[in-house]
């Protein structure tokens, strides 16, 4: 009996100050998001390391592969010890990894500092969602999620102006020690304030052997799509990664189907919603994440705006996100989810048509508007299908839902590092060669060559945006039908 009511009265005081939990997960969740403020930074890291623009695509890759890799094993975790433990967890690795990436001395040490930092934020970002939630009730999750989404997209909007700022007073490695006191003070306050939404089950068993297999076979697939352009799709290596994968991926299979606590329920992907419900957000962000690759070297070099002004600029699409995020949370309450998805697609397609469409001397203010254009997009459609799928799993496995909506996500921005990275070089040397055959000169080759390779990436993820839209389209479609 005192149980049950100890039990009731920390339910009513999660309700009490589900505000402030909102506000401190967001806080820790953010330093997720601030990770944009590498993305100014890129020029000045290439030129400390003496590194090319391609191997530029590894400090991206290090990073977001691995919290990819590990988030459902890390959700499922927080499902099983509890969210805020992990979260904490989670807190304290990112500020040693984010302070040892800013001591590094060499391109190998930060690339394995960037592995560590990627850790500690899987252990966050797997748990945030499930916190935040839980501590809404069931009718008010779209705008929960709403709510986390705005969060995010603010700082999001925040990380290029502070990393701008930064890597102009200091250099490139502020752009880290700058969320060390971040990670800190929200580790505080969780301590502090955050209490766990839900009880625990006792007795439930972590599946360690799904978590491996799974973990590996993520790593394996995108470190083969990585090595295929590189070196070639035949090359041993690739092969070898890709059977690895393979390999993995049907081990995982067989134990989640077979075990009776899994990492995910893979029965899920039965419904056809479901399962186009988490390739969509990879296409999404895919084509999205060519903004933050490249879109910085067009403003700093190509434009020639000072880095402040270009930190400003970048903020233009997670701005759009943050304006977004609020209103996608109330018109998913009205709306199909599906059909709040599809238009922010469709907005992210027009906008990064746009980019395709700049010049070397676009003016600002159309620079501004296609990057806020893609971000409201953008903004809108992450929240219509975070609300879809978290919806469709179990509140009891919440972490493993959020760690879904954002694994697909942080798919897409690895695919998109690789393939746009390939797809950036494969052209620029193409016009390079068709402008040698003009006798261009040199002052004026290169930069009409990184402008033309530019605009025909932009206008590929252009489609892609919109290959995600149809996709979501089909999938109405095949629903209404039933």
């Amino acid at each position: 009996m005192r149980q049950a009511s100890a039990g009731r009265a920390g339910a009513s005081l999660v309700q009490r100050w589900r505000w402030l939990y909102a506000l401190i997960i967001g806080l820790g969740a953010s330093l997720g998001s601030l990770d944009n403020a590498v993305n100014i930074a890129l020029p000045a890291i290439t030129v400390a390391f003496a590194i090319d623009v391609n191997a530029v695509q590894w400090i991206v890759i290090c990073y977001v592969l691995t919290y990819a890799s590990l988030l459902l094993a890390c959700g499922r975790l927080g499902d099983v010890i509890g969210h805020k433990r992990v979260f904490l967890w989670g807190l304290a690795g990112s500020a040693v990894g984010l302070s040892l990436c800013g001591w590094a001395t060499s391109f190998g040490w930060f690339l394995g500092f960037r592995v560590m930092q990627g850790m500690g934020i899987a252990l966050v970002l797997s748990c945030a969602p499930a916190l935040i939630t839980l501590a809404f009730p069931e009718s008010e999750r779209s705008k929960a999620l709403g709510l986390y989404t705005m969060l995010t997209a603010i700082v999001a909007t925040l990380g290029p102006l502070l990393g701008g700022q930064l890597v102009t007073l200091w250099g490139w490695s502020a752009v880290f020690y700058f969320r060390v006191p971040i990670a800190l003070l929200a580790a505080l306050l969780t301590i502090i304030w955050v209490r766990q939404p839900v009880a625990v089950t006792p007795g439930q068993r972590f599946d360690y052997l799904g978590s491996l297999t799974l973990t590996a076979a993520i790593v394996g697939v995108l470190l083969a799509m990585n090595q295929g352009n590189r070196a070639g799709w035949t090359a041993p290596l690739t092969l070898c990664l890709g059977s690895a994968a393979v390999i993995c991926l049907a081990i995982c299979i067989w134990q989640e189907l077979h075990c009776a606590e899994p990492i995910i329920e893979l029965r899920l992907f039965r419904h056809m919603a479901f399962s186009l419900a988490n390739v969509v957000p990879v296409l999404a962000h895919m084509a999205s994440f060519m903004v933050l690759l490249l879109v910085p070297y067009y403003l700093l070099n190509i434009a020639q705006v000072p880095a402040w002004l270009g930190g400003l600029l970048l903020a233009m699409s997670p701005l759009g996100t943050m304006l977004a995020a609020p209103l996608g949370g109330r018109l998913v309450q009205r709306l199909a989810s599906e059909h709040i998805g599809m238009a922010g697609l469709l907005l992210v397609s027009v906008g990064l048509w746009g980019v395709s469409q700049w010049q070397s001397q676009s003016a600002l203010g159309l620079v501004a508007a296609m990057l806020g254009l893609q971000g409201l997009g953008l903004g809108l459609f992450q929240v219509a299908n975070m609300d879809f799928v978290m919806g469709m799993i179990p509140r009891h496995q919440q972490g493993v839902a959020g760690s879904l909506t954002t694994l697909t996500r942080t798919v897409g921005i690895v695919s998109g590092a690789t393939l746009g990275s390939f797809a950036f070089g494969s052209l620029q040397a193409r016009y390079t060669l068709e402008l040698q055959t003009i006798r261009l000169p040199l002052e004026m080759l290169r930069p009409q060559a990184f402008l033309q390779a530019f605009q025909g990436v932009f206008a590929y993820a252009a489609l892609v945006a919109a290959l995600a839209a149809v996709c979501l389209w089909s999938s109405r479609l095949i629903q209404a039908r039933r």
